[in-house]
C-alpha cells in the first residue's frame, strides 16, 4: 500500500482543517484527540477478537493489526487464527488506491482470494465504518465527504472514486456507538445488496487518544442479524512513515 509522506501537522478539530466537518463530528473529535496533537501518516492498533463465516459456523479466535491511513482512505487487516498447535490461518484484508483484496492462506498457500467491483465496494465501506478507531482521519482526510442527516447521526462517503457511504451514529454523550450501511454479500457466486453495519462501546484512552476498546460486525439477513466479528482493542500506535 501507498501513502502521502507522513505529516507533523496539528489536529485542529475545532477549527482550521476541521472547519468542513458537522458540529457532531467537531466536538467528538474534541474529546478523542489532544489538542494540537499531530497528524501521523497511519493508526495502528493491535487487537482481538473471534469470527465465524456463516451462520451457525465455527467460531474462530484470532489476533489481529490493522493500519488506517490518515490521509487517504486505505486499510490493511492482518490475521492470525491458531488452529492447531503452531497451524494458523492467516488473513489479509485491504483496501488502496481504490482497490480492495481479501485473502486467506494456511502456511503460506492461498486458500481463498476474494477482489473486484463488490469487494473494493464492500472495503471502502469497512474503512469509513471504523473511523472511530482513527479519529485523525475523520479530521485529516480529505478524500471524505460529511453531511449531517439528523441530531444524532452523520453520513460519511468517500470522494476518492467509489460511492461506498456509511451512516455513523452518537449516543446522548456524544461518542459513536453504531456505523451502518448497505453492502454486497456474497450468496454463491452472487452478491446482494443487504444491510450490514457495526456496534462501539468501552471507550478508553491509548497514548492521549480516546477510542472505543469493544466492537461487533453483522449482517441483517432474512433470517435475522448475523454477528460474524466480535474484537478488542489493545493497543494503538501513532505512526510517521510511509506505508
Amino acid at each position: 500500500m501507498t501513502a502521502a509522506a507522513p505529516t507533523h501537522s496539528t489536529v485542529t478539530a475545532a477549527t482550521g482543517e476541521g472547519a468542513h466537518l458537522p458540529e457532531l463530528v467537531r466536538s467528538y473529535l474534541a474529546r478523542a484527540l489532544p489538542a494540537g496533537g499531530p497528524v501521523p501518516a497511519t493508526v495502528r492498533v493491535q487487537q482481538t477478537g473471534e469470527m465465524r463465516q456463516r451462520p451457525g459456523g465455527r467460531v474462530l479466535a484470532f489476533r489481529a493489526t490493522e493500519d488506517f491511513a490518515v490521509d487517504c482512505v486505505a486499510f490493511s487487516w492482518r490475521a492470525r487464527f491458531p488452529l492447531l498447535g503452531p497451524l494458523a490461518l492467516t488473513v489479509e484484508d485491504e483496501f488502496a488506491d481504490g482497490n480492495g483484496r481479501l485473502r486467506v492462506s494456511l502456511l503460506g498457500i492461498p486458500l481463498q482470494t476474494m477482489k473486484g467491483p463488490e469487494t473494493n465496494f464492500g472495503e471502502a465501506m469497512r474503512y469509513l465504518s471504523e473511523l472511530a478507531w482513527a479519529p485523525q482521519a475523520m479530521a485529516a482526510n480529505r478524500e471524505l465527504a460529511w453531511r449531517d442527516v439528523d441530531e444524532r447521526t452523520v453520513e460519511v462517503a468517500t470522494r476518492a472514486g467509489s460511492t461506498a457511504a456509511v451512516e455513523l451514529e452518537f449516543d446522548a454523550a456524544g461518542d459513536i456507538v453504531r456505523a451502518t450501511g448497505t453492502r454486497p454479500f456474497a450468496v454463491g457466486k452472487t452478491f446482494v445488496p443487504t444491510p450490514w453495519g457495526g456496534d462501539f462501546g468501552h471507550y478508553a484512552t491509548f497514548n492521549g487518544i480516546r477510542v472505543p476498546t469493544s466492537g461487533e460486525a453483522w449482517w441483517e439477513l432474512a433470517a435475522g442479524r448475523f454477528v460474524y466479528w466480535r474484537g478488542h482493542i489493545n493497543a494503538l500506535q501513532l505512526i510517521e512513515r510511509e506505508w
